[in-house]
């Protein structure tokens, strides 16, 4: 699919979503309730085209340096008040449209690990480390991503606590997601074992 057409697909979603934005907030009867330069939409627009730039940079690149670019302030309580729900509705539309296919086509999938570290908190026990040998304590995310190689798109992702991770449990539950007809899956040894591969072909 071309660049063009994927992104027509992803603007769609979008709006698909920001159509019933209530159910994505957390005050449905106040939150985006009025006309801002912060719309849901346009929050969905900016949290997904972000790259690695700062927040400021990310809102000056947005707006296009616009003396009427909203604070980064203002930005991170509009965010506040999105379920994060919605991105992934997004996510979940946008890829189903992508990976549409005739039946009969196999599909060729990719699934690796990644560690990811996140601001400190003793709170969550699933990702904390305290440290050791005089090294900080630190919390870690394990990111499990499924890759489409054709369409070059993530097809499907499960974020795990680094302290319960589970790379057998986290395929088999995205294979369960799935509602690809068939597939070549390509997996390192974290993710290989007869039991997913079982897993797997009872799913056809």
């Amino acid at each position: 699919m071309k660049p063009k057409r994927m992104k027509d697909v992803l603007l769609s979603e979008i709006r698909a979503v920001t159509a019933k934005s209530e159910e994505y907030c957390y005050d449905p009867q106040r939150d985006f309730s009025r006309k801002r330069k912060l719309s849901f939409e346009s929050m969905l627009k900016i949290i997904i085209g972000m790259g690695s730039k700062s927040l400021t940079n990310e809102m000056i690149d947005f707006f296009q340096a616009s003396s009427e670019m909203p604070s980064t302030s203002a930005f991170v309580q509009k965010r506040a008040k999105m379920k994060p729900e919605a991105l992934k509705a997004v996510f979940d539309g946008f890829t189903k449209k992508i990976m549409a296919t005739p039946s009969d086509e196999m599909k060729i999938l990719a699934v690796d690990g990644s560690d990811i570290p996140i601001p400190t908190n003793p709170k969550d026990k699933a990702s904390y480390f305290p440290g050791t040998n005089g090294q900080r304590p630190y919390n870690l995310l394990h990111l499990n991503a499924l890759y489409s190689l054709e369409q070059h798109i993530y097809v499907d992702t499960i974020i795990q606590g680094r302290r319960d991770w589970n790379e057998h449990a986290a395929l088999q539950e995205m294979v369960d997601h799935s509602n690809i007809p068939r597939a070549l899956v390509i997996a390192d040894r974290g993710y290989e074992s007869y039991n997913n591969m079982a897993h797997i072909q009872e799913k056809g």
